[in-house]
C-alpha cells in the first residue's frame, strides 16, 4: 500500500511538472481573474452595501466569488490532461514505461485538484486584495467592521470548497476517457454544467415539486456543501442541507471516478488521435 501511494506521488509530481509548463493553467487564471475582477468592480460600484470587512471575511468573499471560475477551470484542466494524452499518442509509450493505469489516472486526479486548490488560492487573495481597496475607496468612514469568520472556519470552508470541485473533474475526465479527446471531453463536462447549473436548476426552483428534484442534481448539492447563501435542495430524513450535499456528491463522485476507470482499465490504447 505504502509503494502504491508512493508510485502515485511520484507520478502526481511528475504531472504537476508537464502541467505548469504548459500555457493552458496559465491562460485560464488570467482569464478567469480578470472576469472574477470585472464582476467584483461592477458589484462594488453598483451595490450601496459596502462595508468594513475582517481579513478572513475579505478572503472568505474571495472564495465565494472564485469559486464558480475555479470549477471551470477544473473540468477543462481534467479533460485536457487526459483527453491530451490520447491526442499526442503518448498515453501508450506512459504506460509502457511501468506506470500502472489506476495509478496513472489517479495521479491526473490529483494533479488536477492540486492546480485547481491553488488556483483557488490566488483567485480569492485577489479578489480580497479588491475588497480592501473597495472598503477604503466606497466604504463609509464610519462604518462598523463586518462579522469575522475565524482562521479555522476560514480552513474549512476552502476545505468544503475543494472537495466540491472533485466530481465535476472526475466527470469531466469521464468525458475524456469516453471520448478519447481533451476537445469533446471540455465540451460535454462544461455543457452539463452548465445546463443543470443555469438552466434546469433555476427552472426546477419555479415548480412546488422542484425542491425534490434538486436534491438529486449535482450542482445544487454542490452549492449546499460549501454552502454558497440559502439552499434550494429539500432535505430527506432531517439532515442538513451541507450533510445530504456531501452524501450526493460523494456518491457523484464515486459513481462517475469508477465508471471513469472502468472505461480506462479495459480500453485498448490506439496511436494518436490529433484531438
Amino acid at each position: 500500500m505504502i509503494a502504491q501511494a508512493r508510485h502515485i506521488a511520484i507520478l502526481t509530481r511528475w504531472e504537476w511538472f508537464k502541467l505548469r509548463h504548459r500555457w493552458l493553467p496559465w491562460i485560464l487564471l488570467g482569464i478567469m481573474v480578470a472576469l472574477a475582477q470585472l464582476i467584483f468592480w461592477l458589484a462594488a460600484t453598483l451595490s450601496d452595501e459596502v462595508s468594513y470587512r475582517s481579513t478572513t471575511e475579505n478572503v472568505v468573499n474571495g472564495l465565494g466569488f472564485s469559486v464558480v471560475f475555479a470549477t471551470f477551470i477544473a473540468m477543462i484542466l481534467a479533460a485536457s490532461v487526459t483527453g491530451g494524452e490520447y491526442g499526442w499518442g503518448t498515453l501508450r509509450p506512459a504506460l509502457s514505461l511501468g506506470a500502472g493505469r489506476w495509478q496513472f489516472l489517479t495521479s491526473k486526479v490529483a494533479v488536477t485538484l492540486l492546480t485547481t486548490a491553488v488556483i483557488l488560492i490566488i483567485m480569492s487573495v485577489t479578489v480580497a486584495v479588491s475588497g480592501f481597496i473597495a472598503e477604503i475607496a466606497l466604504a463609509p468612514p464610519a462604518a462598523e467592521p463586518y462579522e469575522s469568520t475565524s482562521w479555522l472556519e476560514l480552513l474549512e470552508i476552502y476545505g468544503r470548497m475543494v472537495y466540491g470541485f472533485l466530481p465535476y473533474i472526475l466527470l469531466a475526465m469521464f468525458f475524456a476517457v469516453l471520448t478519447g479527446s481533451n476537445g469533446v471531453g471540455i465540451a460535454l463536462s462544461l455543457g452539463y454544467y452548465v445546463a443543470e447549473t443555469f438552466i434546469i436548476s433555476p427552472i426546477l426552483m419555479v415548480f412546488e415539486w422542484g425542491g425534490n428534484a434538486l436534491a438529486f442534481l449535482l450542482s445544487p448539492n454542490i452549492a449546499a456543501w460549501q454552502d454558497l447563501g440559502e439552499s434550494s435542495i429539500r432535505t430527506i430524513g432531517g439532515v442538513s442541507a451541507m450533510a445530504q450535499g456531501f452524501v450526493v456528491i460523494t456518491i457523484y463522485g464515486l459513481a462517475l471516478g469508477g465508471a471513469a476507470f472502468a472505461l480506462f482499465l479495459r480500453r485498448d490504447i490506439a496511436g494518436a488521435k490529433g484531438g
